[in-house]
């Protein structure tokens, strides 16, 4: 039997009234069907039954309680005010049985109906077993004592089984009762908790929409598959510019991809995203999508995703836009070869009138001899200053190349220490060459001067008036050592893996009127490389730094900085 009892009492909508009403008619109906068919059942036995006054007046009661139940607007009273139905039903059944004496001795099972609805209540089971105990005791006990006869013990106790039945169906029911209302507790608790997670999932989900399609980077999720798992709308309209003209939605092998080149289109295994998906870790791959004017270049790394079995499940996909960069990267390559071809046509003019003033101090004696000298050193780093053109311009190009040889480093670096005096001395600085004369190695002997001149230029401009820089070579483990050490403002911690890169210079410097475009490293960086050697630096701000060279004296070609 349902509780209609532990209906709300306020369940929110007429619907739910009506549903209280409802299930407090159907649970008395039940016994009112049951009540009737045991009476008619005794009728067929003894049509005196309803003679019996108390039967006529359990009938009449119960219908009273049927009618109530049928017409008491529920939505308005107490939800344990039910409870007095089931009680009422105790004493129906109780006339009833009182009436019916031998001819229904059955009838007390009828009690089961209100023990259940008791037991099954919002009441506690020591009140539900204590109600259900008393009421099926009064049902055995009370006719005997309203019979007026002289009873006896025995009496009182043979008809206890009814209670004690009554009284075991009503733990029963009560206990299973209590269980299935600590299930339903335990179920809207999940319920509550599966809404609450599901929620909060929705709200990361929409937090990770909105954060993925603000940020200025394409981001693409996909499965062990390759299918698409997410995709954000930076990374939509990097797909749509890769789209050939006409095809609104192309696959991979159809879209717009081309290499470094801008011009070569990539095969569909060579592309970034393929090359992903079948789970390639890729960092910073460039490649340029779609065509003309409004051609894109993209900077796309990947990382691979494993689940907890170290399995491949899928990828995620960067795409950064980089042209504006790559634009500028480009206009600065050109720029450097275009100036580099302008200084081209001054330097030939220069180094023409110094070859005929050369051979004009030759002829005549009235030049103090220290002219041709001087006439000589700017000779020399005219041509240097030519050489640096033309490596400019095969740096661009990429034909950068050496020829080695053997040569007098001592020399090399004794005629580069004398061409910077000059300068260092304007600038207060002194020049130390701690080479030992006539140190013989196997070199380029104009590409040695030229990246020895580089170091010794920068270690002048980077100096303090009162410093020092230090010339210092030797052959140590058959390599050419170098060394270049200044006591100059040095190189921040955070700059020293940057001093080699093309047109670098530390913001310290830029923010200074120390001149320079951030090529010299570079290009002595070439230099040692192309000599299959090393090149490193070591600084300390405010002490000075120390840059040196290894060239290596066995024919060895692999170099790392």
């Amino acid at each position: 039997m349902a509780d209609p009892a532990q209906l709300p009492e306020n369940p929110g909508g007429p619907g739910r009234h009506a549903g209280r009403r409802r299930k407090i008619v159907l649970s008395e109906s039940a016994l009112t069907v049951t009540l009737f068919l045991t009476v008619a059942l005794g009728l067929l036995q003894d049509p005196r039954l309803l003679e019996s006054g108390s039967i006529l007046t359990g009938l009449l009661l119960h219908l009273v309680v049927l009618a109530a139940c049928v017409a008491i607007p529920w939505s308005g009273v107490p939800v344990r005010a039910a409870l007095i139905i089931p009680l009422l039903d105790f004493a129906v059944i109780g006339f009833i049985r009182s009436g019916a004496g031998e001819s229904l001795s059955g009838v007390g099972l009828l009690a089961a109906f209100p023990v259940v609805w008791l037991a099954a209540s919002q009441v506690s089971m020591a009140v539900a077993v204590g109600v259900s105990f008393v009421g099926s005791v009064s049902l055995v006990w009370v006719p005997l004592l309203l019979s007026g006869d002289d009873l006896v013990l025995r009496d009182f106790l043979q008809p206890f089984l009814l209670p004690v039945m009554l009284t075991g169906l009503a733990v029963f029911v009560s206990a299973l009762t209590r269980d299935r209302r600590n299930q339903q507790e335990a179920l809207r608790a999940s319920k509550a908790a599966l809404r609450a997670s599901s929620e909060a999932g929705r709200r990361r989900e929409q937090l990770l929409g909105t954060v993925l399609d603000t940020v200025d980077v394409g981001v693409l999720a996909v499965d062990a598959d390759g299918h698409d798992i997410l995709m954000n709308a930076r990374q939509r309209a990097v797909h749509a510019a890769a789209a050939p003209a006409g095809n609104d939605d192309p696959n991979e092998a159809q879209l717009l991809v081309y290499g470094p080149d801008r011009e070569t289109l990539l095969p569909p295994e060579e592309r970034p995203v393929r090359r992903a998906v079948l789970g390639e870790d890729l960092t910073a791959e460039q490649v340029w999508l779609g065509e003309g004017r409004s051609q894109r270049s993209l900077s796309i790394s990947s990382r691979s995703m494993v689940d907890e079995d170290g399995a491949f499940v899928g990828t995620v996909v960067s795409f950064m836009d980089v042209t504006d960069l790559a634009l500028a990267l480009h206009a600065k390559d050109d720029f450097l070869s275009n100036v580099s071809h302008e200084f081209r046509t001054p330097l030939t003019s220069i180094l023409g009138y110094l070859e005929l003033t050369m051979e004009a101090i030759e002829t005549t004696e009235s030049f103090p001899p220290a002219v041709q000298g001087y006439m000589e050193v700017a000779r020399r780093n005219a041509l240097r200053l030519e050489q640096l053109v033309e490596d400019l311009l095969a740096i661009n190009a990429g034909t950068f190349q050496v020829r080695r040889e053997e040569c007098d480093v001592g020399r090399i670096l004794s005629e580069a220490a004398s061409s910077v005096r000059v300068k260092a001395a304007r600038a207060g600085v002194e020049v130390v060459n701690a080479t030992p004369p006539g140190l013989v190695a196997v070199a380029d002997p104009v590409r040695l001067a030229q990246a020895v001149d580089n170091l010794i230029s920068n270690a002048v401009k980077y100096n303090r008036r009162g410093g020092t820089i230090t010339l210092q070579a030797g052959i140590d483990d058959n390599c050419l050592r170098v060394e270049v050490i200044d006591t100059g403002i040095g190189i921040d911690a955070v700059d020293l893996s940057h001093v080699f890169d093309r047109f670098f210079r530390s913001p310290s410097v830029r923010t200074s009127t120390v001149p320079g475009v951030g090529l010299g490293l570079l290009i002595t960086k070439t230099i040692v490389i192309e000599h299959g050697g090393t090149i490193s630096v070591t600084s300390e701000p405010g002490v000075g730094s120390t840059f040196t060279m290894r060239l290596p004296q066995d024919g060895a070609t692999a170099g790392a900085l």
